[in-house]
C-alpha cells in the first residue's frame, strides 16, 4: 500500500528539471526508469491501484491468495528493475522482502495450484512426435525473419552513418540553421537535420556505389530530391541543395564520440 499511495501522492515517478534538461544518452537508469514510469499518469494511477487493492486484499484470508498471485509479478519485476537500472539499494530490499512474504502465503497452496495450472493431458503419439520439429522450424523462422528486421530492414549501413555537426552553412539568409545531422545506423534510410533551436526535419537518405549521397524529401518513399553531395578526402561531407531558386551549401564534420 505504500508503493501505491506514493505513486497517487507524488513521492514516486516524479523527475528533477536538471534530469529533465540532460540528453538521454546521459541519464542514468534511475532517472530513465522514474521518467519511463512517470511518463504516462494514467499508467501509473493504475499500478497504484493494484497495489493498493492487493495490499487491502492481503489482510483477508479468503481473498489472499489472490492478491499475493496478483502482486507477485508486480514486486518481481520492481526487483528487476531495481537491480538492472541501478534503483536505490534500499528500495530494492523492501522489494525482496515483500517478495517473499507473498511467496509464504502462496507456498502452502503450491500443490494445488500446480495441480490447476499443469494439465493431466495424454499426448498423442503422433502430436508428440511431431511437436519437437514444429518448435524448431518456428523457432527458426522467428529467430530468421527478426535478425533479417535487424540486420536488412531496420539496418542497411553506409559510411556516413552517425551524428555529423554542422562547420559551414554559406549562403543561407531565408534557411534553417542547422546545427547537427544525424544519419541513422538503427533505422535505414533515416536523417534527421536539427536547427540551432533544435527542431527537426527528417528526411530519406542514400549513398549509390560512387559514394555520392542524395537527401529526398519523405523517408521511404523519397518525393523530391533536396540535395545531394560526398564527402571530400579531409573525412567532411558537403551537401548543396539541388532546387532551383534556393542557395544552400552544407560542410559537414563528423562528431567524435566521448570516450
Amino acid at each position: 500500500m505504500f508503493y501505491g499511495f506514493a505513486k497517487l501522492n507524488g513521492a514516486q515517478f516524479t523527475v528533477l528539471d536538471s534530469e529533465l534538461t540532460r540528453p538521454m544518452g546521459e541519464v542514468s537508469g534511475f532517472w530513465l526508469t522514474w521518467y519511463y514510469f512517470g511518463y504516462s499518469t494514467a499508467y501509473g494511477t493504475l499500478i497504484a491501484l493494484v497495489q493498493i487493492l492487493g495490499g487491502c486484499l492481503l489482510v483477508v484470508p479468503r481473498t489472499s491468495l489472490v492478491a499475493a498471485l496478483g502482486l507477485l509479478p508486480v514486486f518481481g519485476n520492481i526487483i528487476l528493475i531495481d537491480i538492472f537500472f541501478r534503483v536505490d539499494v534500499g528500495a530494492m530490499l523492501v522489494a525482496v522482502a515483500v517478495f517473499v512474504i507473498l511467496l509464504i502465503v502462496i507456498a502452502p497452496h503450491t500443490k494445488r495450484l500446480l495441480s490447476t495450472v499443469l494439465l493431466d493431458a495424454k499426448p498423442k503419439p503422433k502430436a508428440a512426435m511431431l511437436r519437437a520439429p514444429a518448435l524448431a522450424l518456428v523457432g527458426a523462422l522467428a529467430w530468421t525473419v527478426t535478425w533479417w528486421a535487424a540486420n536488412y530492414n531496420n539496418r542497411v549501413p553506409t559510411p556516413i552513418d552517425g551524428i555529423w555537426t554542422v562547420v559551414s552553412q554559406p549562403g543561407t539568409a531565408n534557411e534553417p540553421q542547422w546545427r547537427e545531422v544525424y544519419f541513422e545506423r538503427n533505422r535505414a534510410f533515416w536523417v534527421t537535420f536539427r536547427t540551432n533551436e533544435g527542431v527537426d526535419e527528417r528526411h530519406h537518405f542514400e549513398v549509390d556505389h560512387d559514394g555520392v549521397v542524395r537527401v529526398w524529401q519523405t523517408w521511404l518513399t523519397k518525393g523530391d530530391l533536396l540535395m545531394q553531395g560526398r564527402v571530400t578526402p579531409e573525412g567532411q561531407l558537403d551537401l548543396e541543395l539541388v532546387k532551383a531558386g534556393r542557395d544552400l551549401h552544407l560542410r559537414l564534420e563528423r562528431k567524435k564520440r566521448a570516450a
